[in-house]
């Protein structure tokens, strides 16, 4: 990985880094759940071995494989309709499919360069995309107006020295765009806005406000594109904020020692953040009915690593060692779970690519088989059985009014890429703090 004079370091998940599994011995594990509005029966879970998707609202699953395209890959995330196109940072580079997964290509023009770091498909427009970009010294927003295909040049770049750490467009304003930036000489935290779709940018320094550390946007609210949820990456913990008025001033709402990682608002208006704490050892949730500003500890969760939502159904990536299944499921507000599939319901590798010879690896290895192996997660079946029959055509795309109060399908990590899926991911700056290699 390149570094500059001044040390900015890319690095890391969001949330604890997952193992990477592959065919190398790593331990399984699963990063965020996608679950798209207009798709009513489409649930899609991201983990380090690749997706696991079901086309039946989780009546079957099947497996598509990490390849060379996509190896690795972070902060998964699907655009909006028509396109409903499929994304995520592998290899520092964005890459993105048309195809359900089948087949990966990597953004080119003005983003091929750069070092990408996260992404963030605008809700409602599924050909405007806005990638961070980094390279010699110097973060940069890049605007992509055919889908994330092709980039231009940048429509913001950070001062020398600012490492931006996400980027967010308001769903109900597109012409308002926030970057969250931090120092990485001093760690102040800022936020940048613009009100004209990039055109001029206010910059904010939230330090005096909200504290010292690496800066995150968790999300912009879908309805007040004057309110934005961030997270702050202190020495000693880590914080929620709160603005009301794009940034001018910010409050902290909660601090925690330990590690936020995930984030879904209801339909309701409810909001949830999975964390974890002592030491990163005990899953925690924390739930907010006043849009943030309070939150309540919600007690007994389960090893939350990303959330997602339907109406007020809320879908979570857990530990599927940890608590015996990979996809939660919450009817109460996160109150309680009940268990909606586990790694061991795989039934098959989707059809596609079942010979391509890096899934057969990888199948093989996950069913306990060869050197590699990190352990049996489901049966050697699962390599050789037939794809299950193509889904139905999907529904209709609901109106807008149904998709407000939480993104389309959100599959949020604390941070990440805001309210259209994603999974999110931390980015850690500077030699002030403690940074890492993604993992």
């Amino acid at each position: 990985m390149r570094r500059t004079a001044e040390a900015i370091l890319v690095a890391g998940l969001l949330a604890a880094p997952s193992p990477r599994a592959r065919a190398n011995g790593a331990f399984p594990d699963s990063q965020s759940v996608i679950t798209p509005f207009d798709r009513p029966a489409e649930i899609i879970l991201a983990t380090n071995f690749g997706l696991v998707i079901s086309e039946d609202a989780g009546q079957s699953w099947q497996w598509s494989c990490e390849r060379d395209a996509n190896a690795y890959g972070i902060l998964y995330q699907q655009g909006p309709a028509p396109r409903h196109r499929l994304f995520t940072v592998a290899g520092d580079k964005l890459v993105f499919s048309d195809d359900g997964s089948c087949g990966w290509q990597t953004a080119a023009g003005a983003l091929a360069p750069q070092l990408v770091t996260d992404a963030f498909p605008d809700p409602n427009d599924a050909d405007h995309v806005l990638a961070i970009g980094y390279d010699g010294g110097i973060f940069g927003v890049f605007p992509s107006r055919d889908g994330g295909a092709t980039f231009d040049a940048p429509l913001y770049q950070a001062a020398a020295g600012d490492g931006i750490g996400g980027v967010e467009i308001a769903r109900s304003d597109a012409r308002v765009i926030y970057v969250a930036m931090t120092n990485a000489a001093s760690s102040v935290p800022k936020l940048a806005r613009s009100g004209d779709a990039g055109a001029t940018w206010t910059v904010t320094d939230l330090g005096p406000m909200v504290g010292l550390g690496v800066a995150r946007i968790i999300a912009v609210d879908p309805a007040d594109p004057n309110t934005v949820l961030l997270r702050v990456m202190g020495a000693d913990g880590q914080s929620i904020a709160l603005t009301r008025d794009g940034g001018a001033t910010a409050t902290v709402s909660l601090s925690i020692a330990g590690t936020f990682t995930s984030y879904v608002q209801l339909a309701s208006g409810t909001r949830l953040l999975g964390a974890l704490v002592d030491s990163s050892t005990t899953p925690a949730l924390y739930r907010s009915h006043d849009g943030g500003a309070t939150f309540e500890t919600v007690a007994g969760p389960p090893g939350i690593r990303g959330l997602s939502r339907r109406g007020d159904v809320v879908y979570a990536a857990t530990d599927n060692f940890g608590v015996g299944y990979a996809l939660g499921v919450s009817t109460d507000e996160g109150t309680t779970w009940h268990a909606a599939m586990a790694y061991d319901q795989v039934q098959a590798i989707v059809g596609c690519v079942r010979d391509d010879p890096q899934c057969q690896a990888t199948c093989q290895a996950l069913a306990g088989q060869g050197a590699m192996s990190p352990g049996t997660i489901w049966d050697a079946a699962v390599c050789s059985a037939n794809p299950l029959p193509e889904p139905p055509t999907p529904l209709p795309e609901p109106p807008m009014s149904m998709m407000t109060g939480g993104g389309a399908g959100c599959g949020c990590a604390t941070g990440g890429s805001g309210t259209v899926p994603v999974v999110v991911v931390v980015l850690v700056l500077g030699v002030v703090l403690a940074s890492r290699r993604r993992a």
